[in-house]
């Protein structure tokens, strides 16, 4: 599990991201946004973003959202 910071606007947290290989997805939570979601290990770069901007957009602007969704799928394909 990685664990990371994220800070953007008036927003803090912990970002927590899974690598579930048995069950090929990633698991990714910002609990202080009491938000979580899971993604298929199938989808591509471009995919992950688009899954995890429509998702956050729920919860913030389209501008933070797309920021914060770059930094997640930089950390969840670093080794």
């Amino acid at each position: 599990m990685k664990v990371k910071n994220i800070q953007y606007n008036d927003i803090k947290s912990h970002v927590y991201i899974y690598d579930n290989k048995v069950g090929q997805c990633y698991m990714i939570a910002l609990p202080d946004l009491n938000w979580s979601l899971e993604l298929d290990m199938s989808l591509n770069e471009d995919e992950l973003k688009e899954e995890i901007v429509i998702h956050l957009f729920t919860l913030l602007d389209e501008e933070t959202a797309s920021r914060i969704a770059d930094d997640l799928i930089q950390w969840i394909i670093e080794n």
